[in-house]
């Protein structure tokens, strides 16, 4: 199979341009974000938008057939534009937004950051204003410093790169030795069964994310427990690669159905794990089985798009794969029992209240996602992760007793929109009450949960064929 990694990226970089400002006498020359730029539908520019600066970085140095991009002076030119647009959308503590204005994002910061540095760390001496932009990225650095998000442990692992890419680019040893105390911590966060809490439980697609961000910290730094976090990782990703091409989904603390390739890639050559997780994603992406460049969305494609270039970079063909074989296993503290025979494939996590997967031989599949109750006016599910209240029985199959939830739907409102803007202009740029805020959003908005009083119960066997 040739480099699939280049060929669906490939194809969606006129639509990442298009997102692109590009006329240089423009105030916002360089701004991936078109709904500020051009539709002038927000009021302030979303900085991980500014990650697709990378993606134009890899195209221009990448010597490829069928690239036209390869040491384009019109790229070049972008790419400054989206660097000096990045700083110019800097916060004065050194941090960034991505969802509201004054929002002084952790991940938004984190990540942006990194893909900026590795664009200075290419092409040091084709970056205009470089001494202006490795201000920024101190400033940048030093709130993550000062900051720490584990909710959602991908974040920590892309702020752990920003900080030793600061090291790579300054030879600053405060922030090489701050990035391994920061992984060091991170470390002790992963549970014994490879996964790193997302939201209180593992997600398949966020964990992909979290081993591309520590790989390029081992490929960078050498460090043995990065290669230590990264083995463990794959030991637990490797079982949710389904046989039909997916990836993930429903059972995840997220959701989440998408893999980050490059890290997987970069580890394949020594991990006969990672193998079998690169050749069924290669084979998915060529087959469009799975979630890739062709059905992202301009958001995620600015975000992520140029990991599928880093893969490339990353790709061998002569790939030594694990085979999986029959599989029973129980992952006790995730709650996620997968089970195979020459018939199905299943993964059910019954800390979600048993929702499952399940992969048919013929090619077809399955998903249940759990209990849905409708009364005359609320909406209650049985699909929600919390695993304190969880009582589940493995008896020649799994049983599995909770409460059942009142499902909200929070909505944008003028009214609502125009507070969030008045309270965030007045008191928002105060940081410990910005992160009250970003507490109470995302308690509302992602973990709260409402009881029902209502029970129920779910039982999954299987017949021994």
């Amino acid at each position: 199979m040739s480099n699939v990694y280049f060929k669906v990226i490939i194809d969606e970089i006129p639509r990442l341009l298009g997102l692109l400002d590009k006329n240089p006498i423009s105030p916002t020359f360089g701004s991936f974000d078109r709904n500020y730029w051009h539709y002038n539908i927000s009021d302030f520019s979303c900085a991980r938008f500014q990650e697709a600066t990378l993606t134009l970085a890899l195209l221009y140095l990448l010597n490829y057939d069928n690239n036209p991009y390869y040491n384009s002076e019109d790229i070049l030119k972008f790419i400054n534009g989206g660097v000096n647009f990045w700083c110019k959308i800097q916060r004065k503590n050194g941090s960034f937004d991505e969802w509201y204005p004054y929002e002084g994002s952790f991940v938004a910061t984190a990540f942006s950051t990194c893909a900026i540095l590795e664009v200075l760390l290419l092409l040091k001496e084709k970056i205009a204003n470089f001494d202006n932009s490795l201000r920024c990225i101190k400033k940048a650095v030093d709130f993550l410093s000062k900051n720490v998000d584990y909710t959602a442990c991908n974040q920590e692992a892309g702020a752990i790169l920003a900080i030793y890419n600061c090291y790579l680019l300054t030879s600053e040893s405060k922030y090489r030795d701050l990035a391994y105390k920061r992984l060091n911590d991170l470390s002790k966060l992963q549970k014994e069964e490879g996964w790193f809490p997302e939201y209180g439980g593992p997600d398949i697609g966020y964990l992909s994310l979290t081993i591309d961000y520590l790989a390029k910290v081992y490929e960078k730094s050498n460090w043995d427990l990065a290669k230590e976090m990264l083995t463990k990782a794959i030991d637990f990703l490797y079982y949710f690669s389904h046989p039909d091409g997916s990836f993930g989904g429903e059972y995840g603390s997220r959701n989440t159905k998408y893999i980050i390739p490059s890290g997987i890639e970069f580890i394949a050559p020594w991990n006969r794990k990672a193998g079998y997780i690169a050749f069924n994603l290669r084979r998915a992406l060529f087959e469009k089985k799975t979630i890739g460049p062709y059905n992202l969305d301009d958001r995620y494609l600015a975000y992520i798009g140029y990991t599928y270039l880093q893969a490339s970079l990353y790709f061998r063909e002569d790939l030594e794969v694990e085979e999986r074989g029959h599989v029973d296993k129980y992952f006790e503290e995730s709650g996620i029992w997968v089970f195979s025979n020459s018939s199905f494939y299943l993964v059910s996590n019954f800390k979600k209240g048993g929702v499952l997967k399940v992969n048919f031989k013929n090619g077809s599949s399955f998903k249940d996602s759990g209990i849905i109750l409708k009364t005359k006016n609320k909406i209650y599910t049985s699909s929600w992760l919390n695993s304190s209240e969880e009582k589940i029985i493995k008896d020649g199959g799994f049983k599995v007793s909770r409460e059942m939830k009142l499902i909200s739907f929070y909505k944008m409102s003028i009214i609502k929109g125009i507070s969030l803007r008045v309270f965030q202009l007045l008191l928002g740029r105060f940081e410990f009450i910005n992160k009250l805020v970003k507490k109470f959003l995302r308690g509302i908005l992602i973990t709260k949960q409402k009881s029902s009083g209502i029970r129920f119960f779910r039982t999954i066997k299987v017949v021994k064929e």
